[in-house]
């Protein structure tokens, strides 16, 4: 039978958790803590921040009902692929508009199916993100695969191309390097206040990203679990943007940091340097932890190893359809 594509509504949220939970990023398999060690567990004994470590807000009915309410408030949606009445995969789209030359496009999120993969259901999933990007008359629909699903080659033979590719780097807290003189010009950067900004990681959209980190959609469930900081930091002629969580439930804890550079900065290497060895400092001020980790471009990942990062060796594309008036 073929596979119909609806927008998802809060009674859907049951048949989503259905789809997801067995999907989890550990087999399948539950446990109190699976990142340090924790005890095997049943599914119904866990909180939903127990749930939650297991791979996001669609493995806790109380979770994914609080996360679609904050995708529908910001102008999102959730697709529902169904067959035969059955839930059998949904993609969650986000509207996102940054600088130029990134411009304005609907960034795909979670994009999943039961049987995993399928490339039927994923198509038909991504149509309906093609969809309703015409009806926005938006002009890109954009992925990144390492983190959002589907699989990149096929993406590609689809008419996806790599927009931007992105590096993860870790820094040792041990290795600090000395930071340049700066001042705080905020503790609490909102989306408004980075509007001009480039958001140097787009393993997802920049506004998807900025509520992930920090939690304020999730009414306190995810309190013990992830920390959220931000700051507005001035260092020589240009502002910095810092936002991210400190994350506990590592056996070594991390910072999880994202950096948003304003245009005419772009470009200074020296400049980026300081600017990341300012924000180190700032966040070791208020966070004990054993390293930070941070996505950059391709192209900063080498900036970033002369302070002291390291790995960076998975590539992390961001892919990115255009969608012409011939197209639309």
């Amino acid at each position: 039978m073929d596979v119909t594509v609806r927008p998802a509504t809060e009674s859907d949220v049951p048949a989503l958790v259905a789809l997801h939970a067995p999907l989890n990023d550990f087999d399948g398999t539950w446990f109190t803590n699976p990142f340090a060690g924790g005890k095997q567990a049943k599914y119904e004994d866990l909180s939903p921040a127990q749930r939650w470590l297991h791979g996001g807000p669609w493995m806790d009915p109380q979770l994914l009902a609080l996360h679609l309410d904050r995708v529908y408030s910001v102008q999102g949606v959730v697709l529902a692929a169904e067959r035969d009445g059955a839930i059998v995969g949904s993609a969650e789209l986000w509207p996102a508009e940054e600088p130029l030359p990134i411009g304005s496009y609907l960034d795909v999120e979670r994009l999943t199916s039961a049987p995993a993969a399928s490339s039927e259901i994923e198509r038909a999933l991504l149509a309906g993100a093609i969809r309703e990007s015409r009806g926005r008359d938006l002009r890109a629909v954009d992925i990144a695969p390492l983190h959002a699903g589907g699989d990149l080659a096929r993406l590609q033979a689809d008419g996806f191309a790599v927009l931007i590719e992105h590096r993860t780097v870790h820094l040792e807290a041990g290795r600090h390097p000395k930071p340049p003189e700066y001042s705080m010009q905020s503790t609490a950067p909102t989306s408004t206040d980075l509007k001009g900004f480039v958001a140097m990681n787009h393993s997802e959209a920049p506004s998807f990203r900025m509520g992930d980190l920090g939690n304020e959609w999730s009414a306190g469930l995810l309190a013990d679990v992830s920390r959220p900081f931000g700051a507005l930091l001035h260092v020589d002629f240009a502002t910095l943007g810092v936002t991210g969580r400190a994350c506990p439930w590592l056996p070594e804890p991390e910072a999880e940091v994202d950096l948003w550079v304003p245009v005419p900065a772009l470009g200074n290497l020296h400049w980026f340097r300081a600017a990341v060895a300012a924000a180190i400092d700032h966040i070791a001020r208020q966070h004990r932890v054993a390293r930070y980790r941070t996505t950059v471009p391709t192209h900063l990942a080498a900036a970033l190893q002369d302070l002291g990062f390291k790995d960076g060796a998975e590539p992390d594309p961001w892919l990115r359809k255009h969608l012409s008036q011939r197209n639309l």
